[in-house]
């Protein structure tokens, strides 16, 4: 079995990246080697994106450090929170619009 990924720039330009995901022996053995192949096949993507990414921030200005790290701290505190929410499958804002959950009628003898 082998995992593709396929890369597409802004310029047209087209990446592929192959990485094969041979089975493990044993119960579940072909699982695990998608696994290994899929993690494998994710730090391969990085290693193309990370360039990409640089180039992207310092065009979009400066590029550098932004002095205090405050603004990087928040962004981290606001992705754990979102993480947080997709763990538990709860959606805050849709929960708090939507209405109280519908209540039955006990008749009484």
């Amino acid at each position: 079995m082998e995992l593709v990924a396929e890369l597409r720039g802004r310029d047209g330009q087209t990446r592929s990246v192959r990485v094969p995901c041979p089975a493990e022996e044993g119960e579940g053995g072909q699982l695990r080697g998608l696994r290994r192949g899929l993690a494998e096949l994710q730090e391969r993507v990085v290693e193309l994106l990370a360039p990409l990414v640089q180039e992207e921030r310092e065009a979009a200005g400066g590029g550098g450090p932004r002095g205090d790290g405050e603004d990087d701290e928040e962004e981290e505190e606001e992705e754990e929170e979102d993480e947080g929410e997709d763990e538990n499958n709860v959606d805050t804002k849709a929960s708090a619009d939507d209405p109280p959950p519908k209540r039955t009628k006990v008749q009484q003898p």
